[in-house]
């Protein structure tokens, strides 16, 4: 839904919130594996490329909710909301989206989902929903970077979730940012994954979510970190690929919810089918923490994206991804002729 909005407001926005950029942080130094450097389509091609601001291509960010602007759903009671930058992150400019988790639920539906990508990730067999729009692809990809409100001074108990998902709480993966209190203080990020199912088919089971795994902590409170989610939904069970970088590092490889929504007998109502993903969600679920309020992170230069399942095969994706059967590919010509033909 396009929003218009008189241009005296957008000027003022302006004029508040250049003050707030004049000082700026340096971002430390990171010593990087140079062998595990993040490949990235999204530099110049994604499809969805998001910074907030007042004055982007309409439709333009106001500060306030973001819900019903640019395609944005956030409907709920949460403290998820489009905030001037008074944060001095000088690479976030004018305004951010700023999500705390003072208030929580167990719902999913009325959290944040962002923008949707112009076609949508997923296999053959996908539930879609009523969510698929364009063209199915077999690759995604989502990259954001955050900072804490708060650089000097630790947020006990901040947490705060993003997840690929098609618009309503079906997550396909899962990452949680969070303010660390225990050594090494500092931001963390977490990943969960799902290891099979416990079943005796043909019978539905419940599936193994993995306790979730540190991917990075010790992260430095007073600069932004960047986040980004790679997936490749390949043809069949228990064979995607979810990849997590922080900082242009690769931290995990793992696979994605894919068997959850296959065999899980909670989730029988997706008629084992996993469900595609143009989008994602960032949700504030658990125990609340109140004095978060008005504070937590704030998220900003998001770009997400889909690609075909050939794409995925280029500058040495083949050599992580495997056929259905757990094979691997010889050559990248080996791996795009799979995705065309399936042989």
């Amino acid at each position: 839904m396009s929003v218009l909005h008189p241009v005296s407001r957008i000027a003022l926005l302006a004029l508040l919130a250049s003050a707030c950029i004049e000082q700026s942080i340096t971002d430390v130094s990171r010593e990087k594996d140079l062998s595990n450097l993040t490949p990235s389509f999204l530099v110049a091609g994604a499809s969805v490329i998001i910074g907030f601001e007042p004055l982007e291509v309409p439709p333009w960010y106001i500060v306030g909710t973001i819900h019903g602007q640019d395609d944005w759903s956030s409907f709920g009671p949460y403290d998820h909301k489009v905030t001037l930058n008074t944060y001095g992150y000088a690479s976030f400019q004018l305004q951010s989206l700023r999500i705390s988790n003072a208030i929580t639920s167990g719902s999913f539906g009325d959290q944040t989902f962002s923008k949707r990508t112009p076609n949508y990730a997923g296999e053959t067999e996908s539930n879609c929903g009523t969510f698929c729009q364009g063209t199915r692809q077999s690759h995604f990809e989502v990259e954001w970077d955050f900072a804490s409100t708060t650089p000097t001074a630790q947020q006990t108990g901040l947490a705060v979730s993003a997840s690929p998902d098609r618009g309503d709480g079906a997550r396909m993966s899962f990452v949680r940012l969070r303010d660390q209190t225990v050594s090494p203080e500092g931001l963390a990020v977490d990943f969960v994954d799902v290891q099979g199912v416990n079943r005796v088919p043909p019978a539905c089971g419940v599936a193994n979510f993995e306790e979730a795994t540190a991917v990075a902590s010790g992260l430095n409170r007073a600069v932004p970190h960047t986040i980004k989610i790679t997936m490749d939904l390949l043809e069949g069970p228990s064979n995607d690929i979810v990849k997590v970088y922080v900082d242009g590092t690769l931290r995990h490889t793992g696979t994605s919810w894919e068997d959850y929504f296959r065999y899980d007998c909670e989730a029988a109502a997706h008629l084992g089918k996993p469900p595609i993903v143009n989008r994602i969600l960032y949700r504030t679920g658990g125990t609340a923490v109140p004095t978060t309020l008005g504070l937590g992170f704030v998220i900003d230069n998001l770009s997400l994206g889909t690609l075909p399942a050939s794409d995925a095969c280029k500058n040495g994706g083949w050599q992580s991804l495997v056929r259905a059967d757990g094979s691997s590919f010889k050559n990248q010509g080996d791996c795009i002729q799979y995705t065309n033909t399936g042989r």
